[in-house]
């Protein structure tokens, strides 16, 4: 494992908290971890001391370094997967990669109650220009979340 593929652990971790609506200090919490990891862990293959130096650094606690080591040694976060077990799988598609704003996504998803891609997609091609969301992205966005109906 590579630094970089930690580090996107957490940005991903920290989004779907985000889209959970999750304590802001975990989300916050993440980010952060996933900065840590990208400027303070070596480039190359991790090992587990390089992941028990990063918690030294001030605001990495123990859940980070607990987390980086489940990574490390099982290719994967618990607690991403109970996350991505517990949203429709349009809305996790659309937090992992990243193509809206997490608060956009929980919106429509605890707020609006749609969970069906295409109901996703028609809401955000009648919003398209309150979201900012350029033709490309909702093109993206549109292909990301149909693949999935069929």
């Amino acid at each position: 494992m590579r630094k970089e593929e930690l580090a996107m652990q957490f940005d991903l971790l920290s989004r779907l908290l985000k889209v959970n609506r999750d304590n802001p200090f975990k989300v916050r919490t993440y980010e952060f971890a996933a900065r840590v990891i990208r400027s303070n862990l070596p480039s190359g293959q991790l090992t587990s001391d390089d992941i028990a130096g990063i918690s030294s650094i001030k605001g990495i606690g123990k859940a980070v370094k607990e987390k980086s080591l489940e990574f490390l040694e099982c290719g994967k976060i618990n607690k991403t997967s109970e996350l991505k077990n517990m949203m429709p799988a349009a809305i996790y598609l659309l937090a992992f990669h990243d193509l809206i704003d997490p608060e956009v996504i929980s919106f429509i998803w605890k707020d609006m109650g749609l969970e069906e891609p295409s109901e996703i997609v028609d809401f955000l091609v009648t919003r398209k220009e309150n979201l900012k969301l350029s033709q490309d992205r909702l093109s993206k966005i549109e292909s990301l979340l149909l693949e999935i109906q069929t």
